[in-house]
């Protein structure tokens, strides 16, 4: 069988950066299919998407995907771990899938050592770990500066936010053991860098920018295709629903969010009974030690209903839905037959009573509210063929 490689995407949206990457995949493996798991309404940053998940499948399939699914949401809006565990466990649960592709500024033989010792940290490492984060550091930031002490040469490589992504992608692999052969892209470009003329492969931030300042020509040639003006999620449409969530939740339910410990619980109904939008109460929550990508995804998850005790209680992906595909890689379905993970075609298919299908239903009808939308879009949502 002709290789499988596997890309775990957002596409918010799909851009030219995301396009060379395909097109980098034919040219290291020719003949290869591409199966793509992108996150559905809410990305890992803690924001709804743009654009609904069937555009941005669509663009995909369009520059040369073979295949879309969704990761469910609870795997979604995770930190970068969590993110990451659970798109490789949805991989090599499929059983087809030989490539991992992802972007990194370093080669997989430059990280893989730093990778092996997360999974496996050593007396040495743990100690630095420790005395990081009692320096008031986030873990994220803590980690960094323990992996730098550890591998000097490396220092600068773990700042790089494609490598801090990369090497959860290598430790899932390592600690899943699986076969699957990562198969790491050089990134191009600034990741963060907010101005589109800065660069010939503009980041998702720079288009999203343009896109919502009114620039949609710019940000349509900085993806190679025209961006679909609706429906679109912008951000804030959701921020009187989520501060009318936190200002009802009582204590308790405030605790169980997921990582709400140490009395950010406290601080986190006080400051919403104050802010007026989303963004100023992660400016108020945020310190030292809570870093705005971690409050950001604390008010997804508030937002979305997600406790620590639905991720406890379903720790791994458990289906995964079909978004798109190609007609000429049609046979690449038959493949999903085999998998010790059940593919779901047909919205209507899926259990409306499991806890992880109704999180991705909820989390539809959120993101259709915020564009103006009727409930039900899920259901409404047809597969993808181009």
């Amino acid at each position: 069988m002709r290789p499988v490689v596997g890309i775990i995407c957002e596409y918010d949206p799909f851009h030219l950066g995301h396009r060379r990457q395909l097109s980098l995949i034919r040219d290291a493996l020719p003949g290869a299919r591409i199966l793509c798991l992108m996150s559905g309404c809410f990305t890992q940053r803690g924001m709804p998407a743009l654009h609904p998940p069937a555009a941005r499948a669509e663009a995909a399939l369009r520059a040369g995907a073979d295949c879309v699914v969704e990761l469910p949401c609870a795997f979604a809006v995770r930190d970068a771990e969590n993110f990451a565990l659970g798109g490789v466990e949805i991989f090599d649960r499929l059983g087809f899938v030989t490539h991992l592709c992802f972007g990194a500024e370093s080669d997989a033989a430059t990280l893989l050592p730093a990778a092996s010792l997360l999974e496996a940290p050593d007396g040495a490492f743990s100690a630095s770990l420790r005395r990081e984060l009692a320096s008031g550091a986030s873990f994220a930031a803590a980690q960094g500066r323990a992996l730098a002490s550890r591998f000097p040469d490396l220092s600068e490589a773990f700042d790089k936010p494609n490598n801090i992504l990369a090497l959860c992608y290598l430790r899932a692999l390592i600690r899943l053991k699986s076969a699957i052969l990562p198969l790491p892209v050089k990134r191009l470009g600034n990741y963060h860098e907010p101005d589109l003329r800065a660069d010939a492969f503009p980041s998702a931030t720079a288009v999203r920018a343009a896109f919502l300042n009114g620039d949609l020509l710019a940000a349509s040639g900085a993806c190679g295709y025209d961006l679909p003006s609706a429906p679109v999620c912008r951000p804030g449409a959701l921020d009187r629903v989520l501060l009318a969530r936190l200002r009802a939740m009582p204590p308790d339910e405030l605790a169980g969010l997921p990582l709400c410990s140490e009395g950010l619980e406290n601080r986190l109904a006080e400051c919403a009974r104050s802010a007026v939008t989303r963004d100023g109460l992660i400016e108020a929550l945020k310190t030292k030690r809570y870093a705005r990508a971690r409050l950001s995804r604390l008010c997804c998850h508030a937002l979305l209903e997600v406790t620590g005790a639905l991720l406890t209680a379903h720790p791994s992906p458990e289906y995964v839905r079909l978004l798109g595909f190609r007609r000429e890689s049609s046979e690449l379905l038959s493949c999903f037959r085999q998998s010790r993970i059940p593919l779901i075609a047909k919205a209507a298919d899926g259990d409306p009573g499991h806890p992880l299908y109704r999180l991705d239903l909820r989390a539809y009808d959120l993101w259709a509210l915020g564009a103006d939308m009727p409930a039900g879009l899920m259901c409404r949502q047809r597969v993808v063929v181009v």
